[in-house]
């Protein structure tokens, strides 16, 4: 392996105040993986200083922390690579192999420091940035010293925002967006947000291309928690960022958890994701861009509850949409056809519009109307799905619930691509905002499949649901967790997500799902049948930190 400094650290030096987890090995990566690299097989950590591009095969074994050094300073244009936080770049020339397991999950966390035990990120120069550390000597004391056993909760001690403590992971593949460069319809490339170029390799950055079937490697069981700062200026990165990234990646399995910005983020692409988390989001947890034509099933999504104890956002807005979908959101750079005349449109369109499926989602929003909310300065205005900007796609079989905004809004520009529309097909809006019009499934421009027999078997859609329909949907806890870690956080029993009545018709009647990477058997709605046990047990910060029930 090719690495800048190889640091292990024993009880011995934990007992002189050096190290902070005992018996532990890291390895300190500040260099570029060019050739291929196995990491933790035969050290437990993996610290990166830098954002580490990748441009060869990674792979990741089971259990395997990865931490991300946090901002040293803020961005400066002019020397942009200075300061810049720990994030991983798997780049179009990048293969990443990391396959956690159940029990063995693979951990992406913050490297701050904590070096007088205080629960707060060290920031001895007072610059309000989290300390980096130089990665000389033994690994100082860490904030999530415990990441497999017990994270860190989204609070601080003095109730700030552990979010943004690192840069996040990013995948970039060859898979159509559109983009329009060089007048290439439906297959242009660009610089993914959030990485300065020039500052950092263009060829690094890029994504987007010919290939629908690219992969970019196979993401099993990973968690990828309190990340989100800025590389570029201004623009912090999400928890994970799909920008091209084809259908021949395996993405299931996958958590984001306290990120700044957005969660998951597709920009274009056709990767099929399934069984993805995303909790205590900062800005939107599901964030679909730039031609994204792939499928998801199993979605559960826990909005921001809190802001900062002194009323400030947590991340970016103390959580926004549920999903936030745009087809074509890059205003003067798509190449613009239609399906009557090629160059001179006389309806203007992008291609690849977006269009995916999405199955068995569901999500829960902020409303606290069990009166639980238990946080100093609890946030308002959650939102549940908005589709807009000429979006066309499926949603099916899922629940919402618990928002205090409106549950669905398709927008009047949504819909309106190809002659296409937005089907929310045999879906729940319960206990939340005001559905619109579109969102039924008979409206302008929405769509009447289960009635004209497109989706045979689906019951409508429930726009105005009261009541409990899930076992417990509770999910609130001490935002600031206790001693800052989530164990013993949780306020009131443990959240669980399947139905409480198998046969109403509010969680049953769904639909067959059908299209590439979907299990066509799950006519429930919602992402957990019931009497089954939860698929986020034992991985995930909602099994760990003791939010869901196992």
């Amino acid at each position: 392996m090719q690495f800048s400094k190889f640091v292990q650290f024993a009880l011995a030096l934990a007992v002189a105040g050096t190290a902070s987890v005992a018996g532990a090995q890291t390895t300190v990566v500040s260099a570029n993986v060019t050739t291929p690299e196995t990491w933790c097989d035969n050290e437990t950590e993996m610290f990166l200083l830098n954002p580490i591009f990748v441009s060869s095969k990674l792979t990741i074994e089971p259990g395997c922390i990865i931490r991300g050094n946090p901002r040293g300073s803020a961005f400066d244009a002019q020397n942009p690579t200075v300061g810049a936080p720990g994030a991983l770049i798997i780049s179009q020339d990048g293969f990443l192999d990391a396959q956690g397991t159940a029990t063995n999950p693979i951990i992406m966390t913050t490297g701050a420091q904590d070096t007088n035990g205080d629960n707060i990120a060290d920031d001895f120069d007072a610059n309000t940035f989290a300390d980096q550390w130089n990665g000389v000597g033994a690994v100082p004391a860490l904030l999530d010293d415990t990441p497999a056993t017990n994270p860190i909760a989204p609070l601080d001690a003095a109730g700030n925002q552990n979010a943004g403590l690192w840069g996040g992971l990013v995948i970039l593949g060859r898979a159509p967006t559109n983009l329009g460069e060089n007048l290439v319809v439906g297959y242009g490339s660009d610089t993914v947000e959030g990485l300065a170029v020039p500052g950092y390799p263009a060829g690094g950055a890029r994504y987007g291309g010919y290939q629908p079937h690219d992969s970019s490697g196979i993401l099993r069981y990973v968690s990828v928690r309190n990340a989100g700062d800025e590389i570029g200026a201004g623009n912090e990165l999400n928890g994970i960022t799909l920008g091209g990234v084809g259908d021949g990646t395996i993405f299931e399995f996958v958590e984001v958890w306290a990120n700044q910005d957005d969660g998951m983020e597709w920009f274009g692409g056709t990767v099929n994701g399934r069984n993805l988390v995303n909790a205590m989001i900062g800005d939107d947890s599901l964030d679909i861009d730039q031609g994204f034509s792939g499928n998801i099933q199993n979605a559960i999504v826990l909005q921001t509850f809190f802001n900062e104890n002194g009323g400030t956002n947590f991340g970016a807005s103390s959580g926004d949409n549920i999903g936030e979908w745009d087809g074509d959101d890059c205003a003067g750079c798509n190449v613009q056809i239609d399906d009557v005349t090629f160059g001179q449109p006389t309806v203007p369109q992008s291609w690849p519009n977006a269009h995916p499926a999405i199955y068995n989602m569901t999500a829960l929003g902020a409303d606290d109307e069990d009166g639980n909310n238990p946080a100093t300065s609890p946030a308002t205005g959650s939102r549940g799905i908005r589709p807009r900007d000429g979006w066309t796609g499926v949603v099916a079989n899922s629940i919402i619930n618990n928002t205090a905004g409106t549950a669905c809004a398709v927008e009047s520009d949504a819909g309106s691509h190809e002659a296409d529309v937005v089907r929310i097909v045999a879906s729940t809006f319960a206990d939340s905002g005001a559905a619109n019009a579109n969102c039924l499934t008979a409206a302008a421009n929405g769509d009447a499949a289960v009635t004209a027999g497109e989706y045979d078997g689906g019951s409508a859609n429930f726009t105005a649901v009261t009541g409990e329909i899930l076992v417990e949907d509770n999910y609130f806890f001490d935002p600031q967790g206790v001693s800052g870690k989530m164990a013993g956080s949780k306020v009131g029993s443990p959240a669980d997500p399947r139905p409480a009545n198998p046969g109403d018709a509010n969680v049953s009647g769904g639909v067959r799902p059908r299209g590439a990477g979907l299990d066509a058997s799950a006519t429930y709605r919602g992402a957990f049948p019931a009497s089954q046990p939860l698929w986020t047990a034992g991985w995930t910060v909602l099994s760990t930190g003791g939010v869901f029930v196992e």
